[in-house]
């Protein structure tokens, strides 16, 4: 694996777009609109302010801010590594431009005391952002040198600075003391900034190149579960198979024992007799959930789809528990399962195939004495969508808060399920929430120890027939 990001996640303008420069000049328009806008009113407020050179300052912003827009437009159909060069040059040629318009605004507006000046901060602020920190250094000296020149030119007579009555001083724009100290104090302050944005910025595309690689870790390591669940799921699939056909034979073998010398068999031998045939019926049950596990991981078996009357369905269904229930002491408790006011789509099988495993389960952990309720009702989820919600609850032998997490989880039994009872599998719930999902459902629970265990299928409703 990769230990450094590619080039194009380094810093934010190696991931600049095409949409971006886009940004940067319809920003410039405002720019453009504000000093055209100066140059032809700013003499009625301004006595004084040169409007001439301001407007063909203006408009030579306008006609770059032009070519730049149909350099973009032109490069719009570019992709890959071919684009972002040019992309990026094309920033640094309108940075560079911005700062000479600026420079040219600020010795028509006053030289070293125009307020124009203050640019400057956030024209270095935008380079540090979007452009590299080598471009930021070299901005830094340009403004440096270049402003530094202005100024020197200025005091020196080469250059006529521009006094405005009441806003700039004469004497100050001369005074050669003045300008070094508004110098020093007004670089300083810019090289600090400098200093500070780069720092932001370079734990910024630390961070940046960090979560890059986490992401690409992330990737490789959902990858590699992916594969071992596929792994997982084959090996099932074939261990299933493999083992079906030697229980078969086995099963065969006892049937023809039983035919030719089952009566003739001592007691030993007959007790004997009958724990291989629970163990290989156990066995065999164990073997079609693994292989009903695998094949819905797996995608296998398509579902017949119906509109069922889910309130029919679990009637019928807890019919067929009554009397095991009441084998068991417990009691069967219906609650709104009328016919014909729950509707939901899926497969007959599948359904019936999820509350058999949920309301047998809450037969076999429920005491004596206590009950098992089955209940419908409609439920409408946080975006109005109409839910079918079944609940089947039990009074049993409950489920740890630390075990709910893992419950559903395949081969996996709770420590109270195992003292219970020594039958199961551990695959009955994993093969329910499968099957629940695969309706476009959830499956919920909520248990306390010693008190039971109360679960929530939620299915979406169809309307009413």
């Amino acid at each position: 694996m990769a230990t450094s990001a590619p080039a194009v996640f380094r810093t934010p303008m190696e991931s600049a777009t095409v949409a971006r420069l886009a940004w940067l000049i319809a920003m410039r328009w405002l720019f453009v609109a504000a000093i055209l806008a100066a140059g032809l009113w700013g003499g009625l407020l301004v006595p004084g302010l040169p409007t001439g050179p301001i407007l063909a300052t203006g408009l030579l912003a306008a006609l770059f801010n032009l070519l730049m827009n149909w350099v973009r437009v032109r490069i719009s159909g570019l992709e890959g590594p071919t684009r972002q060069p040019i992309v990026t040059l094309l920033i640094q040629a309108q940075v560079l431009a911005d700062w000479l318009v600026l420079l040219a605004l600020i010795h028509f507006t006053g030289g070293i005391e125009s307020p124009r000046l203050h640019f400057f901060s956030f024209r270095l602020a935008l380079s540090a952002v979007f452009l590299r920190p080598g471009f930021t250094v070299f901005g830094l000296a340009f403004i440096i040198t270049a402003a530094s020149l202005l100024f020197a030119a200025e005091a020196s007579g080469w250059l006529q600075p521009v006094t405005l009555p009441g806003l700039t001083d004469s004497a100050k724009q001369h005074s050669t003391f003045y300008i070094l100290h508004f110098c020093f104090w007004y670089f300083s302050t810019l090289v600090v900034m400098a200093l500070l944005l780069g720092a932001v910025m370079r734990g910024l595309r630390r961070r940046e190149a960090e979560a890059l690689r986490m992401r690409h870790r992330l990737e490789e390591a959902n990858r590699e579960i992916s594969q071992a669940s596929e792994e997982r799921i084959r090996l099932m699939h074939t261990m299933g198979h493999e083992l079906r056909s030697p229980i078969a034979a086995a099963q065969s073998m006892l049937s023809a024992l039983d035919l030719s010398q089952g009566q003739d068999l001592p007691a030993p031998a007959r007790a004997i007799h009958q724990r291989i045939r629970e163990r290989l019926k156990g066995l065999t049950e164990f073997i079609g959930e693994l292989l009903e596990l695998a094949e819905g991981r797996r995608g296998g078996g398509a579902a017949v789809t119906r509109r069922l009357d889910l309130g029919e369905l679990l009637a019928l269904l807890a019919e067929d528990h009554r009397a095991p229930a009441r084998e068991a002491g417990q009691e069967l408790e219906l609650a709104g399962l009328e016919p014909g006011r729950f509707w939901v789509g899926g497969d007959p099988e599948r359904v019936r195939r999820v509350f058999e495993n949920l309301v047998s389960n809450a037969v076999k952990y429920s005491r004596p004495g206590g009950s098992v309720g089955l209940g419908l009702e409609h439920v409408h989820g946080e975006d109005a969508s109409p839910w079918v919600v079944a609940t089947v609850r039990d009074q049993g032998i409950g489920i740890a808060p630390d075990q709910l997490p893992r419950l559903f989880h395949e081969f996996y039994r709770t420590p109270q399920s195992r003292r219970h009872t020594s039958q199961g599998t551990g695959l009955g719930l994993a093969i329910t929430r499968d099957l629940v999902q695969a309706m476009g459902g959830r499956i919920e629970v909520e248990s306390r120890l010693e008190v039971g265990t109360t679960f929530r299928v939620w299915l979406p409703a169809l309307p009413a027939a």
